[in-house]
């Protein structure tokens, strides 16, 4: 695996903030809150609620968290991609009651790092590939990388029994990204 070799930029500023406001949210799922912030919206409540959580970001960054986060609720839903606002908080509900918000906001980090260097090194891979399925490997691989990456990452901050705050959410990120990068 060459991940470091090709990434020549780290996460941006949002993603911890967004983790913030990720681990909120699911807080008040759990809870049996209202599943804002796509109560009755109009068209995809999926992609709204994505769109909303990731709201403070802006250009690639903002497209990388949003579509982590769509990956992520509709991993937690089943696949559907039909769902309305009550199946949303149905399904969520039953997700986090069974696996826990870590485990979403696990799956979510490791979506967003997949992502990321995906977004960052994708061409400089298709280019080493002799061929497609040379390419498709490649992405199993850096998909392999990223969730073995936050899992080993999110498994010593659980040991520290630390609240995810600003702090330590911006602490995760920066090792994730630094072991990806072998450092």
């Amino acid at each position: 695996m060459k991940i470091r070799e090709f990434l020549s930029t780290s996460p941006g500023p949002s993603i911890a903030p967004t983790l913030i406001r990720v681990d909120e949210w699911l807080t008040a799922v759990q809870a049996g809150r209202s599943l804002r912030p796509s109560d009755r919206v109009k068209g995809d409540p999926v992609e709204h609620t994505a769109e909303s959580l990731s709201a403070k970001a802006s250009g690639p960054e903002r497209k990388l968290l949003s579509k982590s986060l769509q990956e992520a609720l509709y991993y937690s839903v089943g696949f559907d991609t039909e769902v309305d606002s009550v199946q949303l908080k149905t399904r969520l509900s039953q997700y986090l009651n069974r696996w826990g918000k870590h485990a979403f906001i696990r799956l979510f980090l490791s979506l967003f790092f997949f992502n990321f260097v995906r977004f960052e090194t994708g061409e400089s891979f298709r280019r080493l590939a002799t061929s497609s399925k040379a390419f498709e490997e490649y992405l199993e691989d850096i998909d392999r990388a990223c969730h073995q990456t936050v899992a080993s990452v999110w498994k010593s901050f659980e040991k520290t029994k630390r609240a995810l705050d600003l702090a330590a959410a911006a602490e995760l990120v920066s090792q994730v990204d630094r072991r990806l990068r072998g450092n």
